[in-house]
Order: structure tokens, then sequence, then C-alpha cells
């Protein structure tokens, strides 16, 4: 049986709200902690609700924040709805909450998807600042530094998201400023554009989080891969530090230039990526993997995205399993999201099996370029199963079904309308039988072991050219796992393919296209069907490489400015 740490989660949570939050949570006053708590919090139970805002909905079913959906409130789900249906990748046919919208590059601050991922984040940095300001948590200082890198994580998505979004640190009634104000560069009555004020809170928030994870670091678990009976199993430790320092100087060009490719930061990537590879945590491959599965007709990557993941071996490579027992954690926003977003009943797996689960809620396809990816005629995967698809032996990440399924995306109208892919499903690779009808069992590996490869090849050609034959090892070894045909040379766009075709619907393209300039701006030169909303693809302004701030939140809190002025600096 899964170990389930979500469950310790206090009933009682005293919570000071910030004022960022008042427009979304009209039950309560800005300012106060919620009457309906005790002020002396269980600090396990507080603990566990700081890992919990990962991937859950709130404490017994609902949601942290007052939305129409419980289920919309996820990070999990917010993060494939924000950095994978605005790219190559996915779309979703739904038109509820201006979600199209996203999908065709056209969102604006109005848009109602967009509240619930500002609210999440600010929903789990109030859970966070809480923690961190109680005196029995300080006195459990690996406790502490894995919250702390929680934190991290929740403002390196703003940072991701929104560049210049509103900063908290602590607990306090005070309004809410926005990040750019705490840069020491900023100035209190000078005059600044909105693009100037985006960079200093851009450059503020890389060096805030770079020093929370750099003074962390010691006081975490040692790096260590465990299974789902293991007590620390889904805990952050030294690896999941690593591989995220790592991802922020990755995109430190991004973020601090405002051009992905101009980066002071290639060889802390690389440095922060060969922790993570040289560390006990290993690919997931065939030397790794049971008889059992083999037998069953699996290949190491089908067992990432199953069921039985925690216990099967594939945790080996899960730097930060978040945790889900169909029994225990139900929620219609982590993994079973992957599951029911992606299916419908005429599908089946690599294996030809349903998804083990009732939910099939029909919504997410991919897109025709990601399917070219893989496949040079892409038209090659129509009206096959994703296990015809796998007897083609091309690669084994390419989980697709075309079955009575066009490659064209059309008026983006219902779901047969592309390719799917049953990527997750809730089956155990033993064949056993999972926890629930209904709810899934799936741990989603939010850091994975694979990501380290890729940062690594990928700094690594910017360090020392496309030539390395170090970058081409660490390319080369996901090509082994995935038994698809290593090459004899790669270049910087082959790292940018290769970390589609490996982390695919996993929450990074956008960000991986922002860096490549390849998003938006004119010199994004990638076009995908959609993209900008056109059939075949237009660019779109560099603007929409963040999203702007909720017009909520900037009608609530006077201190806030829209960055809708971030097309001042297009090029």
């Amino acid at each position: 049986m899964k170990l389930n740490k979500f469950k310790t989660i206090a009933p009682a949570v005293a919570l000071l709200l910030t004022a960022s939050l008042s427009s979304c949570m009209d039950d309560l006053d800005k300012g106060n902690i919620n009457p309906n708590v005790d002020a002396s919090p269980n600090i396990t139970g507080l603990y566990s609700k700081c890992y919990a805002g990962l991937i859950m909905e709130g404490n017994d079913g609902n949601a942290d924040f007052t939305i129409d959906d419980a289920g919309k409130s996820t990070l999990l789900r917010n993060l494939f709805n924000f950095n994978e249906i605005p790219t190559d990748e996915a779309i979703c046919w739904w038109s509820d909450g201006g979600i199209t919208d996203v999908a065709y590059n056209k969102f604006d601050s109005g848009n109602a998807t967009l509240k619930n991922l500002y609210y999440r984040l600010m929903s789990n940095i109030s859970y966070e600042n809480h923690f961190l300001s109680l005196d029995a948590a300080k006195a459990e200082p690996t406790k502490y530094a894995e919250v702390r890198v929680l934190r991290a994580y929740s403002y390196f998505l703003m940072l991701d998201f929104f560049g210049d979004p509103t900063f908290i640190d602590k607990i306090s009634a005070e309004t809410p400023r926005q990040a750019h104000s705490y840069n020491s560069k900023f100035e209190e009555g000078k005059s600044y554009t909105r693009a100037e004020l985006l960079q200093l809170g851009r450059e503020f928030l890389f060096n805030w989080v770079e020093k929370e994870l750099l003074e962390a670091e010691p006081n975490l678990l040692e790096a260590k891969p465990e299974t789902d009976t293991d007590p620390d199993y889904g805990r952050i430790d030294k690896g999941t530090c690593w591989l995220l320092l790592s991802r922020l100087y990755l995109n430190a060009g991004t973020y601090l230039n405002n051009d992905g490719q101009n980066n002071p930061h290639w060889d802390k990537a690389l440095e922060y990526a060969e922790k993570v590879i040289n560390s006990p945590y290993k690919l997931f491959d065939d030397d790794k993997m049971s008889a059992e599965a083999k037998a069953n007709g699996y290949k190491p990557y089908d067992l990432l995205f199953m069921g039985d993941n925690g216990s099967n071996g594939a945790s080996c490579e899960a730097l930060l399993p978040l945790m889900q027992d169909g029994e225990k954690t139900q929620g219609y926003g982590g993994s079973l999201f992957y599951v029911a977003a992606l299916w419908d009943d005429t599908m089946g797996t690599v294996a030809d099996k349903g998804p083990a689960t009732s939910e099939k809620w029909q919504g997410m396809r991919v897109r025709p370029q990601f399917v070219k990816k893989f496949f040079t005629d892409p038209t090659v995967v129509v009206n096959k199963s994703a296990k015809e698809i796998r007897d083609m032996n091309v690669d084994d990440r390419a989980i697709f079904w075309g079955k009575d399924r066009t490659l064209e995306l059309g008026d983006n109208d219902k779901f047969a309308a592309g390719i799917a892919t049953p990527k997750w499903n809730n089956n155990y690779s033993t064949n056993g039988t999972p926890h629930d009808s209904k709810n899934v069992d799936i741990d989603f590996f939010l850091f994975r072991v694979a990501e380290a490869y890729l940062n690594a090849a990928e700094a690594e050609m910017h360090l020392n050219g496309e030539g390395s034959a170090k970058a081409k090892k660490y390319i080369n070894a996901l090509r082994e796992r995935a038994h698809a045909a290593k090459r004899d040379s790669y270049t910087l766009n082959d790292v940018l393919d290769e970390r589609s075709r490996e982390l695919y619907c996993e929450g990074l393209r956008r960000t991986d296209l922002i860096r490549f300039n390849q998003f938006g701006g004119t010199q994004a030169t990638y076009k995908w069907e959609l993209k900008g909303g056109s059939t075949n693809g237009t660019t779109f302004a560099k603007t929409n490489n963040v999203y702007p701030i909720p017009s909520s939140e900037i009608r609530s809190n006077k201190n806030l400015t829209q960055i809708d002025g971030y097309n001042e600096v297009q090029n």
C-alpha cells in the first residue's frame, strides 16, 4: 500500500491571508487569520499541506480558494494548461475558461483559467510562508529546508509565467507589492516603462530563488531514490534542489537578458545537472525492469507513467514523485487529469489495454508538428493503434493513438481532430489491480533524471560546441533507453527536439521554446498548426512570452502594475 503523506494534513491550518488572495477568497477578510481554524496548527499537517499544494485541490476535497470547479485549482493541471496547450505539443478543444484562447496564444488578463494558475501559486506561497514563520518549524532544519525549496519552486514558476508578480516572503497584513519594488536597483519615484519594471522583477526573483535554493541545499536529505514503501518517498532531497537550480540556470538568459541564448550561467546549469547525473538517482532502463513487466509488453519509458510507478522500479528516476492513491488522494486536477483529459473510450495503451479509470474526458491531443518529431511522414500514425505504432520500433516514446482520427486539427472542435496520446494510464506493469476504479494511483514524477541529461547536453554544447562528445553521450543515453537510433552528432536544435520527445506533456515545453527564442516574437521562425490561432501557424508578439497578471489582481491591489508593456522590448 502506498504511503500517503497528504492524509496527515490537519483539518485546522492557520493561514494569514495576504491581499493578493482577497479577490478570489471573498469568504475571508483580507489580512486576517481564517476564523475557522486553530491559530496553533499541527506542524506536521502544515508541512504536508505545503507538499499537497503541488498536486491536490485542498483539504477534504475543497479547493484552497473560491472556484467553480475544485479540480481546476490544482497546480499540475495548470502546468499543463499554460506550458503545454500554447505549444506544438498539445491542444484542447474545450471552450470553458478561455482554454482555447490560451491554445491560440491570444490570452489576456481577464482569462478565467489564468486566475486559477495565479491563485494556486499564491495560495501555495501563503502556506509555505506560514510554515516558515513558525518557531517549531525552524527547530526541524530538514523539513524547514524542504519547504524553502517548495517556496522557491513556487516563485520560480511565478518568475517563469508572470515575470514580475506579487512578492511576499513572510506573513503580513500589509498590502503586497510587486517583485520589481524589491530589486535594489529600483528607485521609488523614478519613471520606468512597464518593460523596465518587468525586467527588474525578473532579475530580483532570479536572484532570490537562487539564494533560497543554495541556502536550503546543505540541510536537505541526501540524494537517494526510494520506492513508495520507503519512509522518505516523496520528500525533497538534494537531488531535487540540484535539478531545480539547473533549470533556473538553464533559463537565465530568458530571465536576465530577455534572450534565452544570451545566458551567463551555462556553466552552472551544467554543474548542477551533472550533480544529478552522478548521484544515486539513475535513468530507468531495461536492466532495471522486471521480467514480468517485459513479458507484459512494456518498455522502460512506459513504466514511468503507470499506476504502479512508485513500486515497479521506475522511481529510481523520480527526484520528486508526487504521490497519488486512488483510495486516499482523490481529485480532478492531479494525475487523474493527465489520463482523463487525454483519453476516450476508443483508445488503448501500447499493450492494448484501457486507461484503468472510468474517467475519460476527451479533451487534449497533440499537434501534427509534434508527431513529426518522431516520424518524417507523420501520416503513418493515422488509423494505427498505440500497439501498432510501438511495433514500428521507431522510438518507445512515440506513444500515440491514431485510430479513427485525423492528423490535422481542423477547426479544433472535436476530440477526434488530432492524434491522441495514452502516455499516462493507471494500469500496473504486473497486471495488478489499481486501488480504485475511478481515481488513479499514478505518482507524478515532477522532476526526473532525464531532464538532467538534457540540461547537461544543452549547456555543454553552449560551452564547448555542438560537437561535444559529452553532450552526445548524454543524448544517446536517452535514445538508447527509448530504443531509438543513436546518431553520430547533434545540434542545439536537436536538443530542443529531444526534450520534446522525452518530456512531452510534462509541463516544460513553453519554457523550452522561449529559451530557444521560438515561442513569441519575430525571431521565432518555428510554426505549428493553430499557433497564433492561424491554421498554418503565425508569429505572435513577444509580449506573450509572459502571462499578464490577472485583471482581478490589478483591480484589487493598487501596488500592482500590469506588464502588458512588454512589447516595448520587441525584436
